[in-house]
């Protein structure tokens, strides 16, 4: 009985550790929100920051958010000011 339970305590941790890394990858994934996207023309006449859509996009890292507009790469961007954009967005995972 001894052996059992020497045995079985090592094997619940390991489940449980496991667990605990299931679940803290869930909640990092679940932070991910999607964005509303700008990206910068500078052949605009006036507002040179446009706004796009919502994309699935966020600001804390990854690869570079890009959106095909008019036939045209364009990269994602936060909302600064009307001549020039903020932040680079980042791809969703």
């Amino acid at each position: 009985m001894k052996n059992v339970k020497s045995f079985l305590i090592p094997v619940a941790l390991v489940f449980l550790g496991a667990g605990s890394a299931f679940a803290t990858h869930k909640a990092k994934a679940s932070e991910k929100i999607v964005e509303l996207g700008f990206y910068y023309d500078p052949s605009a006449p006036a507002e040179k920051c446009i706004e796009y859509q919502e994309v699935n996009c966020n600001s804390s890292g990854g690869p570079v958010c890009t959106e095909i507009v008019g036939g045209v790469p364009r990269v994602m961007s936060k909302y600064l000011n009307s001549t020039e954009c903020g932040q680079t967005l980042h791809r969703n995972n």
